[in-house]
């Protein structure tokens, strides 16, 4: 007898209220566990990417702290402070990443606490229905009792995995592959609410949308470092020049004071020509122009009559410096020695030391050339029985015959090659200064003659008394503020009881006070107007002209352009376009007309004209088919064709494939093969084969 359905829902809805209460408990707590498991799965990915942001600030840090390590004695003081800045920002960086790094690990964590507490209490609830009959869901249960577990171990595991692979590959693949677990475990956690086959599947589509997602961050951090060095190159090279300008200036501004000290040392003109022999002596010698320079000005006092000499006493004295070692201010002492013995006619021992002491033997040249010992020359001395000119003459002819050579010598070294190149860089960055200085003074001129005419000297006074009267107001409104703090019953309570805390509190409370009537005083008040005035005829300007402000933003768009940029302005992707406008029309293999539309969609004629593409870039076939072609792909297909090829008519081609393909009919006759093993068979086939081809190579057919 059949039962009533109606009958017997409501006799097991009436069974037990308790299950009823119980079912829509689990329902909620699985709702949460899905939630958990969302939230689960985007932290591990934010966990991944953080990692892969703090791998690169750390290199960050170590760049920023060589960078600050690697700075010579020659930095200035600001380039120590700009560079210090720079590994601070790094040092900072790298622990607010460290930090979020910590509060997501923490909070996954938690989550992960969650999650086992809500499967925990799915479990109990579903073993209570069980108990109470109303099972059919315990595998499910199960499952999410596990997933809690599952996902603690997947994130040791792919803790451990990226270490170690970040270690071994570097920290794109570790972040990349990390991703890819996240992903493979979480998803693998959410799946396992199905069961095994759930969780298998939800771990390899999370392994997929985890690898997508580290794909994205390594090309992103690729896309970063790509415009950062587009960017550094850009402003490297525009700072590089600008700096090149700023030293060529000072270096043709001391020229130019240079050309007039000289021309007046030596002579209106000579004074030129000399200093175009030391730019060319600085040019093949150590010296760098400026010591020359120095040396010159210290032997002019003795030979400013011969500049020829100058020149040969510098190269003496360079030379004889060169190979005892001492620095270009030591050759300038020397020089000036030389200059005040031939000046003064007197050979002293003061001046005779100064090349004693650097190492140059000027006793035992005097010595020599005199034929005298050496104590009979310091008697000579003392008795000033030596002309200082002729011991100007002697140590010039013993420093030439003695260290002749030297400097050139040590030109090949690496100090004498720095030095050379420091000259030929300087005398670059002078042409920059030339010309900047020529144009620049013309500037500066017209506005020096602009300055002196008095046209801004009124309102500059006029708005220094008006900046002046504030101030003095600003100053009389707190002065009176705290006289009258100072005044008050409150003060003089404080100070009687010497609580001078209090008394100091109620100063500054009362310097805060006679600030705010100060902004509110008239002055003030059209001081803040003007401001505001300016600020609005600023924006109202800027607005109607984006020329006013648009460089900045131009620029810091173009530097926030990464690697794609590039890859879409690449010369293929724009010739591909001409290609589809230029193919647009044509018909294709197939006897149809195509548009740049059907182009750039792909469809069955992409490939036809990627191929015609190829050949017209060339201006002619892209390619030669050397190693064969199977089928021509189009009509008027461009081919390069080569000696002892052969070419076969569509209808000799599909004669040759009914009759056996390139090779023909292959008959083969009188022949015995012994078949051991089934194997042999596929060995006489190649065989046969083989010896086909060969024949085809040599013309066969």
């Amino acid at each position: 007898m059949p039962v009533d359905a109606s009958v017997a829902m409501s006799v097991q809805d009436n069974l037990s209220a308790a299950v009823v209460a119980m079912k829509n408990s689990m329902t909620a707590f699985r709702t949460d566990v899905v939630g958990l498991q969302k939230e689960l799965y985007n932290l591990s990915n934010s966990k991944a990417s953080l990692r892969i942001d703090m791998n690169a600030a750390q290199i960050e840090l170590k760049k920023t702290r060589q960078a600050y390590r690697d700075l010579g004695e020659s930095a200035t003081e600001a380039e120590r402070q700009a560079a210090k800045a720079d590994w601070s920002q790094a040092e900072e960086n790298l622990e607010n990443i460290r930090q979020q790094y910590d509060l997501v690990s923490r909070q996954v964590r938690q989550t992960t606490k969650d999650l086992e507490a809500a499967t925990g209490a799915i479990s109990k609830l579903d073993n209570r229905a069980a108990r109470s009959g109303g099972g059919g869901e315990t595998y499910l249960l199960d499952a999410l009792g596990t997933a809690g577990l599952g996902q603690m171990a997947g994130d040791t595991a792919q803790e451990i995995a990226n270490t170690l692979i970040s270690s071994t590959y570097g920290s794109a693949a570790g972040g990349l592959i990390s991703s890819g677990l996240s992903g493979a475990i979480s998803g693998a956690a959410i799946g396992s609410l199905a069961g095994a086959p759930g969780a298998a599947a939800g771990a390899a589509i999370g392994g997929a949308l985890g690898v997508g997602s580290g794909l994205s961050q390594v090309f992103s951090s690729r896309s970063e470092a790509f415009s950062s060095y587009v960017q550094e190159a850009v402003e490297g090279q525009i700072s590089e020049q600008s700096e090149a300008i700023s030293s060529g200036s000072d270096t043709a501004a001391q020229r130019e004071l240079d050309a007039i000290a000289f021309n007046r040392l030596l002579g209106e003109g000579v004074g030129d020509q000399y200093l175009s022999d030391l730019r060319d002596m600085a040019a093949s010698t150590p010296m760098e122009y400026s010591d020359l320079t120095d040396m010159s000005r210290a032997l002019a006092t003795g030979f400013g009559d011969s500049p020829e000499r100058m020149l040969e006493l510098m190269e003496a004295i360079g030379d004889a410096g060169s190979a005892v070692g001492v620095t270009a201010s030591d050759m300038t002492e020397m020089a000036r020695a030389m200059s005040r013995m031939n000046s003064s006619g007197k050979a002293t021992l003061e001046y005779l030391n100064i090349f004693q002491d650097r190492g140059v033997d000027a006793i035992g040249m005097l010595s020599e050339a005199l034929g005298k010992t050496q104590g009979e020359i310091y008697d000579m001395i003392s008795k000033g029985e030596i002309n200082g000119k002729t011991a100007a003459n002697i140590l010039q002819q013993g420093m030439e015959e003695a260290y002749s050579g030297a400097m050139e010598q040590m030109s090949t070294t690496f100090e004498g090659l720095s030095s050379t190149l420091a000259d030929a860089e300087t005398e670059l960055n002078n042409a920059y200064g030339e010309g900047y200085n020529a144009a620049r003074k013309e500037g500066m001129e017209e506005q020096i003659d602009w300055l002196n005419s008095g046209a801004m000297e009124e309102a500059n006074r006029a708005i220094g008394a008006w900046q002046a009267e504030l101030e003095n107001e600003k100053e009389r409104y707190q002065r009176e503020a705290i006289e009258a703090m100072m005044s008050s019953d409150e003060y003089q309570s404080a100070e009687a009881q010497g609580d001078a805390a209090e008394m100091g509190r109620l100063i500054m409370q009362a310097k805060i006070d006679g600030m705010g009537e100060y902004n509110k005083s008239e002055g003030a008040q059209l001081a803040l107007e003007s401001e505001l005035a300016l600020a609005e005829a600023i924006r109202e300007n800027a607005q109607t002209d984006d020329a006013y402000w648009d460089a900045g933003y131009r620029k810091g768009q173009q530097y926030s352009k990464g690697l794609n940029a590039a890859i879409m302005a690449s010369p293929f992707l724009s010739d591909l376009e001409e290609l589809g406008a230029s193919r647009s029309g044509m018909s294709g293999s197939d006897g149809a007309t195509y548009s740049w539309d059907d182009f750039v969609s792909g469809g069955k004629s992409l490939l036809e004209h990627l191929e015609w593409f190829g050949s017209s870039r060339s201006g002619g076939p892209a390619s030669s088919n050397a190693f064969g072609l199977n089928r021509v792909p189009y009509d008027n297909y461009a081919a390069i064709l080569h000696q002892g090829e052969r070419v076969l008519t569509a209808r000799e081609a599909r004669a040759m494939d009914r009759q056996g393909g390139a090779f023909g009919s292959v008959t083969v006759t009188g022949n015995q093969f012994i078949v051991r093993q089934e194997s042999d068979i596929d060995a006489v086939a190649a065989a046969i084969l083989r010896r086909a081809e060969l024949a085809a190579q040599g013309g066969v057919r």
